[in-house]
């Protein structure tokens, strides 16, 4: 069904960039897809603005994978856990876990269930923390967790939590033989 719409711009670049997006909407193709994906994202869920501080180790944030990344790469918001540390000077990013409210099958020694209650917003019945789906991103993906109207978190989990969570990543990578010094 063919619609119109009409969008005004305020410098000429923008109107390249509309352009282009239309295009790409018109091809129907996977970038189609996670462009619309991408758009429900902004209109349903939170929409991440992005940080200009370097957050805590153990703290749980919003990131916004969206565009840039494609499936089976993680494509949409969801809660992580910040596991580097504060370095000096901060490069603007930051190592993560994401946190998943699905059970993993089979559990495995790179798999951990967060204790409930960590994770604002009680939106996960569960939540796990999956060792190989470990990233490194920039802080514009980065954002507190919408809680209410105008109601953000940004917690920090305990240090037990935060060590079992490296864990898992030692594991992920092969290396837990490290984890015997623990």
């Amino acid at each position: 069904m063919a619609k119109t719409v009409t969008v005004v711009v305020n410098q000429d670049a923008d109107e390249a960039v509309v352009q282009e997006l239309v295009a790409c909407l018109r091809a129907n193709d996977s970038y189609s897809r996670q462009l619309r994906d991408f758009a429900d994202c902004l209109e349903k869920e939170q929409r991440v603005q992005g940080i200009n501080w370097q957050p805590q180790p153990g703290q749980i944030l919003a990131c916004h994978f969206g565009l840039g990344f494609k499936v089976p790469e993680m494509v949409k918001t969801r809660p992580v856990l910040v596991i580097s540390p504060k370095i000096q000077p901060w490069t603007k990013l930051c190592i993560v876990l994401p946190i998943s409210s699905r059970t993993p099958d089979p559990v495995l020694d790179h798999h951990l269930e967060l204790p409930r209650g960590l994770v604002p917003n009680d939106k996960y019945d569960e939540a796990w923390i999956k060792g190989d789906t470990i990233m490194a991103v920039s802080c514009h993906r980065l954002d507190r967790v919408k809680t209410g109207f105008r109601s953000y978190e940004a917690p920090i989990v305990p240090a037990d939590v935060l060590k079992e969570a490296r864990r898992c990543v030692l594991h992920a990578t092969g290396m837990h033989s490290l984890t015997a010094y623990w």
